[in-house]
């Protein structure tokens, strides 16, 4: 009796562990709310902080830079607009940056490893698992656009987002394959309790 007690506590303990695991990948949306990169002018002064909501809708330079870069830039559409042509080549509505609407889909992709971690586990991994190399390669992409500006102060580092995303996508993936694992575990335990009787 104390087995099977034991046994059904168990099984509702695994349920819910199942079921939390959708909690990392809920946290993936909310992280990726906080700056995907921190631009830096001379590694030192933090000038800008994109999200991914911010780069998705079209991020303007002039609303998101701080000084000293934003001073700068003032300067140059006064005093040297001609200098400003220079960017305009590798963005073309400069300061404004082209809109990357796929973006969303870094929104949608921990959205669905969510979903999928209380229906198939391994659909779930696989989409934590896009979703992060999605954004590595947006990331990447960010770092070309602003290299490509040619201002050789400028540095790009992860922010607090990317990281924080990161690790939560992480998180889940053990998560599921805890739940995975668990339950070859207890049929291989099953197996030889019932080995061990049949020998007695």
């Amino acid at each position: 009796m104390s087995d099977v007690m034991a046994e059904n506590k168990d099984s509702k303990f695994f349920r819910l562990f199942k079921k939390l695991t959708a909690i990392p990948y809920l946290l993936v949306i909310v992280a990726l709310l906080m700056p995907l990169a921190n631009v830096s002018c001379n590694d030192e002064q933090v000038i800008a902080s994109p999200n991914v909501y911010e780069l998705s809708s079209g991020l303007d330079l002039e609303e998101s830079l701080k000084d000293p870069a934003l001073g700068i830039l003032k300067k140059m559409e006064t005093g040297n607009p001609a200098a400003l042509e220079k960017f305009r080549v590798s963005m073309p509505n400069f300061p404004k940056m082209e809109p990357m609407p796929a973006l969303y889909a870094l929104f949608v992709g921990a959205l669905l490893a969510a979903i999928f971690a209380w229906i198939s586990p391994l659909g779930s991994i696989a989409m934590g698992m896009l979703t992060m190399v999605a954004m590595g390669a947006f990331y990447a992409k960010l770092v070309e656009i602003l290299a490509s500006l040619g201002i050789p102060l400028l540095s790009v580092q992860p922010g607090q987002g990317y990281s924080a995303a990161t690790v939560m996508i992480f998180i889940g993936t053990a998560m599921n394959l805890a739940t995975i694992i668990r339950p070859i575990v207890v049929e291989l335990k099953a197996r030889r309790a019932k080995k061990k009787a049949q020998a007695k």
